[in-house]
């Protein structure tokens, strides 16, 4: 009889392994820094990613190179910490010690949460305006918030023709979702004061409290004198911001002088390069 209950034993203690879920392990993390770079795999549209973020920990200070391809992961992320320090890494217990011994340690990005579920959670079910924002590749692009097709159409000829990007958006909201997951895209900023979505004022406002160096050309109409005086007033401390009655006018010229940081001379326009030369 002893001899029959071991074995009924055996394949009772192999169902009972083979439920047994995987745990994990959370620990809580202080945001430090972060390094993003982004680049094109040649001859792709594919985006090549280094990213990486410094944090303190109970265990010391660590860098975490962060892999994986959910980039809608990576998004919440630099979201995240722009306004939040304290966040949650989610370790395998079998990755537990390795964890807390090393100095420089990989992490696939979805393993990175929030101290509050709901933040992620509203992230990934906001409106349409975020997710029609979508993933941009390449730096060298100029945003455009006009409604006007035939004046943005040329406004996008004249930036093309320098050898840069147009990215155009005729919601105001939609474009500052867009520039707030990912602002260093972006080398300057061209808007209408009429944009729908959101005032325009608030709009430049929003954007230069994310990068309070963003060139950002506004046209405000030959028209309104009123508008002109009150973003006058408003950004006058701004030295990044001009106003124009009309963006078409000297239009090249205006984006030569307000850009400031091009990457380097290899990456520049070939016309630049020339000129350089």
């Amino acid at each position: 009889m002893k001899f029959i209950t071991g074995i009924l034993q055996i394949p009772v203690l192999i169902i009972v392994l083979a439920v047994t879920p995987c745990s994990a392990r959370d620990f809580m993390i202080e945001f430090i820094a972060e390094n993003y770079k982004e680049t094109q795999i040649p001859y792709t549209n594919t985006p090549q990613i280094y990213h990486s973020i410094q944090v303190n920990t109970h265990a010391g200070p660590k860098l975490l190179i962060l892999t994986g391809d959910d980039l809608t992961s990576r998004r919440w992320l630099r979201q995240y910490i722009a306004d939040n320090k304290r966040f949650i890494a989610r370790v395998a217990d079998t990755e537990n010690d390795l964890f807390v011994a090393s100095r420089v340690y990989e992490i696939d990005v979805t393993r990175l949460h929030p101290v509050s579920k709901d933040n992620r959670d509203n992230f990934f079910t906001k409106d349409a305006a975020a997710a029609e924002a979508g993933h941009i590749i390449g730096t060298r692009h100029i945003l455009v918030i006009d409604t006007n097709e035939t004046r943005s159409h040329l406004i996008a000829q004249v930036i093309t023709a320098m050898g840069y990007t147009p990215v155009i958006s005729t919601n105001g909201r939609q474009a500052l979702e867009m520039f707030r997951i990912q602002p260093e895209k972006f080398q300057m900023v061209i808007a209408n004061h009429k944009a729908p979505g959101i005032e325009t004022e608030v709009f430049v406002e929003q954007v230069l409290n994310i990068d309070h160096q963003i060139p950002i050309l506004v046209e405000t109409g030959y028209r309104d004198p009123e508008t002109r005086q009150r973003y006058q007033k408003r950004f006058s401390g701004a030295g990044s911001v001009v106003l124009t009655p009309m963006a078409l006018k000297d239009l090249q010229k205006n984006i030569q002088g307000m850009v400031k940081n091009v990457s380097t001379q290899e990456d520049a326009p070939m016309d630049e390069q020339q000129a350089a030369s």
